[in-house]
């Protein structure tokens, strides 16, 4: 008889943890997720801090700051995409220096 009351005990743990880690669950794919997941592991016992968890996990994803766009200083436009590659075939030696050069002036154009 114990042997079932400790079955159901783990069964019943289980079912606790997995109703405990729902905003965790719900927050699985959101870019919060670790802020949101030590939320819930420190303070959903508190019940506040639970719900305040599972709102955020609810919460719609902000977009990204305007510094991502295009035109911002800092943001990797395909030119310099581009010219990292060309520069890693360089230097392994997969391209010769007049290719390279030639391949330099077709990214950047004239820029004088």
């Amino acid at each position: 008889m114990n042997f079932i009351f400790g079955i159901a005990g783990m069964m019943g743990m289980a079912i606790a943890a997995l109703l405990y880690f729902i905003p965790a669950i719900i927050a699985r794919e959101k870019a919060d997720f670790k802020l949101i997941f030590l939320l819930n592991l420190f303070l959903g016992w508190t019940i506040i801090g639970w719900i305040w968890a599972l709102i955020w996990s609810f919460e719609k994803e902000k977009a990204p700051l305007d510094y991502y766009k295009a035109g911002y200083p800092g943001y990797i436009t395909e030119k310099a995409l581009k010219l990292h590659e060309l520069y890693k075939q360089f230097d392994a030696g997969v391209i010769t220096k007049a290719d390279y050069d030639k391949a330099l002036k077709e990214i950047l154009g004239d820029l004088s």
